[in-house]
């Protein structure tokens, strides 16, 4: 106790001191907790859905003659064409189910108000891969994408559905303008939910066999050379992700042999040879997909570093 008033009164008797000391501290504490709090959101938190551990992410490197489109989803490596998605999905045996999603831009309109922002085509597995309930009416299924086109239903986030509805119950089968085109608005996701990519925080959800309602340009349902689409899948209980990797090359690789190979023109010798030696990648995906996580973690890492050592100066400055 005498230790602890000696050290009080020496606080007081030099507050310019004690101020810097305390400002200090709380400048140290203060930046830790700010970039643990980024850390945590970009590198280490999961997906709010059913346990998220049991997700992976598909992806597809390795030559790719014809057309690619990525995105914030991941790198043009992750990405498979629409008809090597429907094959993978037929043919698999390693997961509960496979699910495909790309982002769009959407220009949207209901009850006379109108905004722009961000969509995202997803099939019909891309709910109940991921085991999570609608906020309110029902999330997209299997039968709103089991042929292209003639399924307008779509389904609100819940952030969107809060901000610009007001959180109505009514909105369920009311009509809302996406990109021109009119759509049955059949539920919305669950509070928290935000997509599976980090960042692009889609307003919008319509099926992917749609994609050509959204964008009127797109014809390449069926063309094998158009890579596009991010898939990620669930794993079947008691399959480890090295058994689903083998067990997945082992329905790719005789469909880019036997199917895909024959319809590359132009390609030299040894393009060929490393086409045909593609592999699919499958990686744990608790946290979705997204280009952002490999961006960040390098200055996250640097930035953590940083923070630390300004706090351990604080605390020996304190010392002192």
């Amino acid at each position: 106790m005498r230790q602890l008033k000696l050290a009080f009164r020496t606080l007081f008797r030099t507050p310019f001191v004690t101020v810097i000391a305390i400002l200090s501290l709380a400048l140290g504490i203060g930046a830790n907790a700010a970039i643990y709090s980024m850390f945590d959101q970009m590198l280490l938190r999961p997906l709010p859905v059913h346990e998220p551990t049991q997700l992976v992410n598909l992806g597809a490197p390795g030559p790719k003659p014809g057309s690619q489109s990525c995105s914030q989803a991941g790198s043009c490596e992750d990405v498979f064409s629409y008809a090597m998605f429907r094959d993978l999905e037929k043919q698999q045996k390693s997961f509960t189910g496979v699910a495909a999603h790309v982002g769009f831009g959407a220009n949207i309109s209901i009850r006379q108000q109108s905004l722009d922002g961000s969509g995202e085509m997803v099939s019909g597995s891309y709910f109940p891969v991921l085991g999570i309930k609608p906020a309110i009416g029902r999330l997209l299924l299997p039968s709103d994408d089991d042929k292209i086109g003639g399924n307008f239903v779509t389904v609100l986030s819940y952030s969107f559905w809060q901000s610009r509805l007001g959180g109505d119950p009514k909105v369920v089968n009311e009509q809302i303008i996406i990109n021109g085109k009119s759509w049955t608005i059949v539920g919305v996701a669950p509070d928290g939910f935000e997509g599976t990519t980090l960042g692009s925080l889609p307003k919008v959800f319509v099926p992917i066999s749609m994609r050509t309602e959204i964008n009127p340009w797109f014809k390449a349902f069926d063309n094998r050379r158009s890579y596009w689409a991010y898939l990620f899948a669930r794993l079947k209980p008691g399959v480890t992700v090295d058994a689903a990797k083998i067990a997945m090359n082992g329905v790719y690789r005789p469909i880019v042999r036997d199917v895909e190979a024959s319809l590359q023109e132009g390609m030299s010798d040894q393009t060929k040879q490393k086409f045909l030696k593609k592999e699919m990648t499958v990686v744990p995906g608790k946290q979705g997909q997204s280009s952002m996580h490999k961006e960040a973690k390098t200055p996250l890492y640097m930035l953590f570093g940083v923070t630390g050592i300004v706090l351990l100066i604080a605390c020996a400055n304190i010392a002192n």
